[in-house]
């Protein structure tokens, strides 16, 4: 080392390390030391330490610019013994173009591993969009009352989207058609300020080096389509909201509205008509449940128009094997087409009534 700084001791390799060594040892010093990978109160202190050793293996990993420091050191960088390399040394303005530039030409293979691994951003990011084929899907599965008011599990069969990676494109939605002729390809764009030289993502191809255009066959989504009937197992107590899975789909329980009846929770309420002498007299009036099925109500002798009648463990079922109540309001319904004789036998037992309340 003849003087200025030890390179070789910033980057923690000995002096006849490799080109691997010397990118692998620069990684993990680039996991702990990238500004944009510690906390605030450290940024500044990491934006020094980074600057130093991003010069380091920008010096280390250039044939030439290695020979001239082992040669000289520092000093024949900086144009004391001929060669000046003092404006080469790139600066990023993002840690994104950072490793976009840092991985354009992988050479020892191992990019992806420490992307991965080091910077969760390695296949995963360069993927992510090919991931619509798989990403779990939410698909609205609307079941009736009667569905959900069934007492056991049931089976519904439903047709559903079954996705499939668009292979002209390989599911990303576009195709290249053309280099990109504002970076020539490599992605990145330099200009010079003073004695640096700045890199940055290409705004004409966004770092990718090639110009796209939308894929003809999957239309830009990455994925083609076709259609097949499942059937899937819908639990006893589900609910609107509820979502049921069946592979790589959650399907999302609405319940269509049933003009018949309301749903508060695990009840329901709806309404029962009863004509008039029924209400006066007390009468068993039959109901249609959300079922289709019928049973007897029984109405109280003297039973008001509005009462709301309780009918226990008729309402939604549960999961725990218990049922919610239906609550039934009264609406009293007064007798058509009365011939004469009833009309009559109506209205002597009006007049009854009436001399007992005034008296």
């Amino acid at each position: 080392m003849r003087n200025g700084k030890d390179y070789y001791e910033i980057l923690g390799v000995p002096r006849n390390a490799s080109q691997e060594e010397i990118k692998k040892a620069f990684w993990e010093l680039a996991k702990k030391w990238h500004p944009d990978r510690v906390p605030p109160e450290k940024k500044k202190e990491a934006e020094e330490k980074f600057k130093e050793i991003n010069e380091a293996y920008q010096v280390l990993s250039d044939p030439e610019k290695r020979k001239i420091y082992d040669m000289y050191g520092e000093a024949g960088l900086k144009g004391s013994y001929g060669t000046d390399f003092t404006t080469t040394y790139t600066t990023y303005t993002s840690f994104d173009d950072f490793v976009k530039q840092f991985f354009k030409d992988d050479v020892f293979g191992f990019a992806s591993d420490i992307l991965e691994d080091i910077f969760g951003i390695g296949t995963k990011a360069r993927t992510q969009r090919r991931r619509k084929t798989e990403e779990r899907r939410k698909i609205l599965l609307e079941l009736s009352l009667k569905d959900i008011y069934q007492d056991k599990e049931i089976e519904k069969e439903v047709t559903i989207e079954k996705r499939e990676e668009c292979r002209r494109c390989d599911g990303t939605g576009q195709v290249e058609f053309d280099v990109c002729k504002r970076c020539g390809g490599k992605g990145m764009i330099g200009f010079s300020k003073g004695f640096f030289t700045f890199s940055q993502t290409c705004p004409e191809c966004g770092g990718y080096g090639k110009l796209m255009t939308t894929c003809s066959k999957c239309g830009g989504r990455g994925f083609t389509s076709k259609y097949e009937n499942i059937k899937i197992k819908i639990p006893r107590g589900v609910r609107e909201g509820d979502i049921i899975s069946h592979g790589n789909v959650d399907f999302v329980v609405r319940i269509v509205p049933d003009p018949r009846f309301t749903v508060q929770g695990d009840d329901l309420i709806s309404e029962i008509q009863v004509d008039a002498l029924s209400a006066i007299l007390g009468d068993e009036v039959p109901f249609i449940l959300p079922d289709g099925s019928e049973m007897k109500v029984k109405i109280p002798e003297g039973t008001d128009s509005g009462t709301l009648l309780r009918l226990k463990d008729t309402g939604l079922p549960r999961k725990d094997g218990k049922r919610g109540n239906m609550y039934l309001r009264v609406k009293i319904i007064s007798p058509k087409n009365l011939t004469k004789d009833e009309k009559k036998e109506l209205q002597k037992i009006k007049e009854s009534i009436e001399k007992r309340k005034y008296h």
